[in-house]
C-alpha cells in the first residue's frame, strides 16, 4: 500500500488559484492529484480515482462543500477518502455541524502543508471508525457466526473496520492490519494473528453451520473447512461496504 502514489482530488478548485492546496498537497507526499470544476465530475472521477483525500471548496455548483461531502460517503468505494472543506478565514461553513459524522473537517484557504497534516492526523480515527450502524451489523454477524467474546474477536473488529475504511489493506495484512490492530490493544502482530485465528477455530467449532454457510457462502475452502484471518476479515469489511 506505501509503495503506490498517494492520490487526491480538487473539487471546485483549480491549480494556482491562491488555494494553496496544490502546493500543500506536493509537500505532503500527494503524487497523483487530479482537479475537477464541479461536484458531478469529482464524484465520477472519486469513483475511477479511490483517491486518499479530497479537498472540496466551499460552494460548488449546484451544491456547497458539505453537501459534496454528504454525496461522497454515499458511494460505495474500496477506499474512504478524508474528506477537507476548504473555507475563508472566520467565514461560518452552512451545514459545518454535520461535518464531523461524515469524518469531515473545514480548513482555511489558503491551505498549508501543516495544516493539512494536521487535519489528516485528526481525521484519521474517525476515518476508520465503523458507524454506529455498522458496528451494531458487525457485532451481530460475528454473534451469527459464533465468535466468542475473547481477545480474537476485538482484534478481528479492529481489523474488519481498517479493511472497510481500505480495502487495499487486505492486500498486506500484517503491515496494514496486524500491526495497527497491535498498537491499539498492545499486542505483537503475531499475537493479533494468533488471537484472531483462535477466535475463528472455536467458532467453526461450535457455532452454527447453516449461519456461517449463510454468511460466507462456498468462499471458503472445503479441504481447509474454515476461512483464514485474512477471509473472515475480506468477508465481514465487504459486507459491512455494500450494506452501508
Amino acid at each position: 500500500m506505501d509503495t503506490k502514489p498517494r492520490r487526491a482530488l480538487a473539487a471546485g478548485l483549480t491549480p494556482g488559484s491562491g488555494s494553496g492546496v496544490e502546493r500543500a498537497l506536493s509537500e505532503t507526499g500527494f503524487t497523483a492529484v487530479e482537479w475537477t470544476p464541479d461536484a458531478e465530475s469529482a464524484l465520477r472521477r472519486i469513483r475511477d480515482l479511490q483517491p486518499e483525500l479530497v479537498v472540496a471548496a466551499a460552494v460548488l455548483p449546484g451544491t456547497d462543500g458539505v453537501g459534496f461531502a454528504e454525496r461522497v460517503r454515499a458511494l460505495r468505494l474500496d477506499v474512504r477518502p478524508a474528506l477537507l472543506i476548504q473555507r475563508l478565514p472566520g467565514l461560518a461553513l452552512p451545514g459545518a455541524a454535520r461535518l464531523e459524522a461524515l469524518a469531515a473537517a473545514e480548513v482555511d484557504r489558503p491551505l498549508t502543508a501543516e495544516a493539512l497534516r494536521s487535519a489528516l492526523a485528526a481525521l484519521a480515527p474517525r476515518l476508520n471508525a465503523l458507524p454506529p450502524e455498522l458496528e451494531a451489523r458487525l457485532e451481530s454477524l460475528l454473534d451469527a457466526l459464533g465468535v466468542p467474546r475473547h481477545p480474537g474477536r476485538d482484534c478481528l473488529s479492529r481489523a474488519v473496520a481498517l479493511a472497510w475504511a481500505d480495502r487495499r489493506r487486505l492486500r498486506a495484512l500484517r503491515d496494514a492490519l496486524y500491526v495497527p490492530v497491535a498498537r491499539e490493544t498492545n499486542l505483537t502482530p503475531a499475537q493479533v494473528e494468533r488471537a484472531m485465528r483462535h477466535a475463528i477455530e472455536v467458532a467453526w467449532r461450535t457455532g452454527e453451520i447453516e449461519q456461517q454457510h449463510r454468511i460466507f457462502g462456498d468462499t471458503i475452502d472445503a479441504r481447509r473447512g474454515k476461512p483464514t484471518c485474512g477471509e473472515m476479515i475480506a468477508q465481514l469489511a465487504d459486507i459491512l461496504r455494500w450494506e452501508g
